[in-house]
């Protein structure tokens, strides 16, 4: 079985495959791509061209096996890896929306610590008040009319929003807003409506990631990770990831392969005499990158991109039942059946 590069692959076939008792093993569509190159392909791409690559990197043994597992923590995996595919969209859409405060109300959040400018608020998306100054930015406040407003009048709006404004910041925003220059209305025209609409975009993805943050919890308590979460700075989603990654303890022979394929092991650059080590590699497999891949036979979520984020991009049978034709370039390796 195998998929065209940038397809989804449907947990449920390959599912079916491993069922009927077929090998089935994933590849990078870049290594595809690389040993097509080499054999003289750089040009052409055909489904042929990419078998006979295929087939090369299966005959040196590349590929990551599958296999079916269906304890809690293959169930995670999925659910880890589409929540932090979400929170990475977040990331770029909330810079996107900073930006264009930035342009509603210029100097809102500048920083200069030579003139002591500081922003008024630490962020305007992950504080209550700045997500309030962020809606009214998106409709249509200008910092003329925050300026404008007093102190007593100010509270009252954001009170109306489910935000307690504090009166000295309340003076501080009004303060920041009389010291913003004016924006020119060529430069602003259109900016709230599409900073409401990045909102919006935003607000789905936090539901979208709560609601997987809720899916993981009884998953994680019915693993060996659960007493992670009783560490301090360990919250269910860490304690998660780990568990999802490093799977069963009885997988590993010694507790310092967990560290190295965790990525926690320290960084180390040798050369003659000196040996250093430094802070934690980041570098390990297991979050994502390992060579053997483990999924649950039973939908845990919808096999939709955007919550499973599927970065596969191929797999394939270990028994090809095709015949290369004869402008198929073959590598070395056993000659097919």
């Amino acid at each position: 079985m195998w998929r065209r590069p940038g397809t989804i692959i449907r947990r449920w076939s390959v599912t079916w495959v491993i069922v009927t008792g077929l090998v089935v093993r994933l590849l990078n569509p870049g290594q595809v791509a690389a040993v097509r190159k080499q054999q003289g392909n750089r040009r052409r791409k055909t489904d042929w061209l990419d078998a006979a690559a295929i087939y090369a990197l299966l005959a040196r043994g590349e590929g990551s096996p599958v296999h079916l597992d269906a304890s809690p923590a293959a169930t995670l995996r999925p659910l880890w890896s589409g929540r932090k595919d979400l929170v990475d969209a977040r990331g770029r859409l909330r810079q996107q929306a900073g930006a264009l405060v930035d342009c509603l109300w210029p100097g809102f959040s500048a920083t200069d610590q030579r003139a002591g400018v500081v922003p008024v608020l630490s962020s305007p998306f992950d504080t209550k008040a700045g997500r309030v100054v962020v809606g009214l930015l998106a409709e249509g406040w200008t910092p003329a009319r925050v300026a404008a407003t007093s102190v007593a009048g100010l509270r009252a709006i954001f009170a109306a929003r489910g935000c307690r404004l504090s009166r000295p910041l309340a003076g501080r925003l009004i303060g920041r807003a009389e010291a913003a220059l004016g924006a020119h209305p060529a430069a602003t025209a259109g900016k709230a409506a599409t900073l409401a609409a990045l909102l919006g975009a935003l607000a789905a993805l936090d539901g979208q990631i709560a609601g997987l943050e809720a899916k993981m919890a009884p998953l994680l308590a019915a693993t060996q990770g659960a007493k992670l979460t009783q560490i301090r700075g360990v919250a269910t989603v860490a304690a998660a990831g780990f568990v999802a990654f490093v799977g069963h303890t009885g997988r590993w022979s010694e507790w310092s392969k967990v560290w190295r394929a965790a990525g926690l092991d320290p960084a180390r650059s040798q050369s003659g005499a000196t040996d250093a080590s430094y802070g934690i590699s980041r570098e390990g497999s297991a979050w994502g990158g390992g060579r053997s891949w483990t999924w649950p036979p039973a939908f845990a979520v919808s096999p939709d991109a955007s919550t499973t984020a599927t970065r596969l991009a191929c797999a394939t049978a270990s028994t090809p039942r095709w015949r290369w034709p004869p402008w198929a370039t073959r590598s070395d390796g056993p000659a097919l059946p």
